[in-house]
């Protein structure tokens, strides 16, 4: 087996240009192949932490029929216990709680409804980064203890013809039914990837909505947790369901099952890129080692006139085309492994189109990722590749009849 070895190694280097055209296209082929799926991928990737970060947490607590309509009197009593026991609870890293309603802003020039969110600027601090997109130029996140201060985004600003210091009137329905409202003064200007979401969402603090709602003290509409490990919101979802009857918990699968979708979307265009490829690859491999086959027919028949039997020339093809598999496959992989590395501390830049990305909520600046275990499965899948586009001209070696092999010119 060992000389088999040595022999199948030097033959596919007995013609380096036919080889190494071959390598190189099994290499840029994965190359490719690879660095789409990590852009794809970390685009994906990019998009689900900041719905996190931003948006929705990792699980949510609400009343039972509050997502129906977001009725302000569908809350959560007891607020105050609740986040006692869920703060306590083993893989909950931080919590918070929200009033959250629908409303009205308004400026002296223009209108336009919005989701009114009412928050603690401490523990909002602790679940959520949205206070990090806020540069030094465009204000803070409720530094002051100031009344009636609140936060909103650099689309709706300019929607609104607002800025710093500007005064927005919200209008809403309160805790009885009424409609009513209060100025605030803008005191942060954010801006995150979504642009959507940003134009739809305005922060205020717990306590000032609270008041202008009459929403009883120690109730909320809204508790928000991060988690140590974001995979683990569906089962802690269902265990603290048991835990608070009389509430409904979701994890962000449940809340937005975009997010999963796009997870299970991705592994799909994963497995189509690399199935593509692998066929290319096998198609290329079988052309060339029927090549092969044909320009070797002489010295194939010698060597089975010689005593080599037919077990040995097949396995003896096998291993060359294994080989050429293999080693395009490692060079493919640690090209990809190095581009994949370097934009993805570096970042791919498309400011070019940033309006257009934002519009559905992706950043404009993405790094492509790719899982360790990828890389595995990646050879694993060429080794196996190689072998299947190995067995028709080795099995096409094995029909040549000694004799007649000789005599072929």
């Amino acid at each position: 087996m060992i000389i088999l070895t040595k022999i199948a190694w030097r033959s596919i280097w007995r013609s380096k240009l036919r080889s190494s055209v071959v390598i190189f296209a099994i290499a840029s082929g994965l190359l490719g192949g690879l660095f789409s799926s990590a852009w794809m991928n970390g685009m994906a990737m990019q998009r689900v932490k900041n719905t996190f970060a931003f948006e929705i947490g990792h699980v949510q607590m609400h009343h039972p029929d509050y997502s129906e309509n977001m009725d302000v009197k569908k809350t959560i009593v007891d607020t105050r216990k609740k986040i006692s026991a869920l703060s306590s609870t083993e893989g909950v890293k931080s919590v918070t709680q929200r009033l959250r309603i629908t409303g009205m802003a308004a400026t002296a020039n223009k209108n336009t409804g919005v989701n009114i969110i009412g928050v603690d600027p401490v523990t909002e601090k602790a679940v959520f980064e949205l206070y990090q997109r806020i540069d030094s130029a465009s204000g803070n996140f409720f530094e002051s203890n100031a009344k009636n201060q609140i936060v909103i985004s650099k689309a709706l600003a300019n929607e609104l013809n607002a800025k710093l210091k500007s005064k927005i009137v919200l209008t809403f329905q309160d805790f009885n039914g009424e409609i009513t409202g209060a100025a605030f003064k803008v005191v942060g200007l954010y801006k995150t990837d979504n642009n959507p979401w940003d134009k739809m969402h305005v922060f205020v603090k717990n306590d000032d909505l609270r008041s202008v709602l009459e929403v009883p003290d120690d109730q909320s509409h809204e508790i928000v947790m991060l988690l140590d490990d974001y995979e683990q919101a569906g089962a802690l979802a269902v265990l603290l369901q048991t835990r608070n009857p009389g509430t409904k918990v979701e994890g962000w699968a449940e809340i937005s099952p975009y997010l999963s979708l796009m997870s299970g979307y991705m592994d799909t265009m994963m497995g189509l890129f690399m199935a593509i490829i692998l066929g290319a690859l096998g198609f290329g491999i079988v052309n060339t080692m029927l090549m092969v086959v044909l320009e070797r027919t002489r010295e194939l028949g010698m060597l089975m006139a010689i005593g080599m039997t037919k077990k040995r020339i097949f396995i003896m093809i096998m291993l060359e085309t294994i080989f050429l598999a293999l080693v395009g496959g490692i060079i493919g992989e640690i090209l990809s492994v190095l581009c994949i590395a370097h934009f993805g501390r570096t970042g791919i830049d498309l400011s070019s189109v940033a309006e257009g990305m934002e519009a559905v909520g992706y950043s404009a600046n993405t790094y492509p990722m790719l899982e360790g275990y990828r890389y595995v499965q990646i050879t694993l899948l060429v080794v196996i590749t190689g072998i299947l586009a190995s067995v028709y001209p080795a099995l096409k070696a094995l029909k040549l009849h000694p004799a007649e092999a000789i005599r072929s010119n």
